[in-house]
């Protein structure tokens, strides 16, 4: 920007189709991975047709569960369980953190 370098955000929607398929929905660059720029970004998905998201699921940037609330009514939110995991993991001590990883991947790896 301007001949220098810039810290860009690229904010990603990505869904499952009625098929079982995924379908990125929208990309978008912003300057910041905020509440005003999720909102945007979803604000835009939904004048573009998006309607009947059931769940988003995502890292707890701030403001997107507040942007998911205000622009894709009824859905429910949940945390990637990535991002879970790994935030779990900062407050493990470091010789239980493999011990810790598997005991919560067996939790997400249950039969539906």
């Amino acid at each position: 920007e301007g001949g220098r370098t810039v810290n860009v955000h690229v904010l990603v929607a990505t869904g499952v189709n009625a098929d079982g398929h995924r379908e990125i929905l929208g990309v978008e660059v912003a300057s910041a991975e905020d509440g005003a720029g999720w909102l945007a970004f979803l604000r835009g998905l939904v004048a573009r047709g998006l309607s009947g998201v059931q769940l988003v699921v995502s890292d707890a940037h701030t403001g997107l569960v507040e942007a998911v609330a205000s622009t894709l009514p009824g859905a429910s939110w949940q945390r990637c369980r990535t991002h879970y995991l790994r935030n779990l993991l900062t407050r493990v001590p470091k010789s239980a953190q493999p011990w810790v990883a598997t005991l919560v991947r067996t939790i997400f790896d249950q039969p539906a």
